[in-house]
């Protein structure tokens, strides 16, 4: 618990650890099994998964930085209508998650998905295909390599219509 971890004792033993050249994973914050809040926690299995994963991977991308594009990307109509297509963006975010498991700095440029960013990978978000390019320009220089894997949209509307649009006889 929280109390545990701060205690002068802990905190020498830990720091003996890391000189001897250990490495010390946790602990996470949050709620404890004894009401306190604070750090203490152990880290979630997922994450010490993660973590050893990481650790016991040969790194033969470190060094490198990698800018990854992904999902799917929506060209407004109005204000409440897009286009917009199924892309999940499964595949450029599994390519981000290894990429950064094998040691790369990577940077993720997503379109709108209901995926979680990998451990260890930069996300910048974005919406229209405009977006997507602009953010990709801008991070290209920077980067060593770069993986398109967005569904970038292929059409767009020459104007967006300030006000939702009216169901006509013209428009069915």
């Amino acid at each position: 618990n929280q109390q545990m971890y701060r205690n002068i004792a802990t905190q020498e033993n830990i720091a003996t650890l890391a000189r001897r050249g250990m490495h010390i994973w946790g602990p996470a914050a949050g709620e404890q099994a004894c009401g306190d809040v604070g750090p203490g926690r152990m880290l979630e299995p997922m994450q010490l998964v993660h973590l050893c994963e990481q650790f016991f991977q040969p790194k033969v991308l470190e060094g490198k930085s990698i800018l990854i594009s992904a999902g799917p990307t929506r060209e407004a109509i109005d204000p409440v209508r897009y286009i917009t297509n199924h892309s999940s963006g499964k595949m450029g975010y599994a390519l981000a998650n290894a990429a950064a498991q094998l040691g790369a700095k990577v940077t993720l440029v997503s379109g709108p998905v209901n995926l979680s960013t990998p451990m260890g990978v930069e996300r910048i978000n974005v919406s229209s295909a405009q977006e997507m390019y602009e953010a990709v320009m801008a991070q290209a220089i920077s980067h060593d390599a770069f993986i398109s894997c967005a569904a970038v949209a292929d059409y767009r509307p020459e104007a967006i219509a300030s006000q939702k649009l009216k169901k006509t006889a013209d428009n069915d």
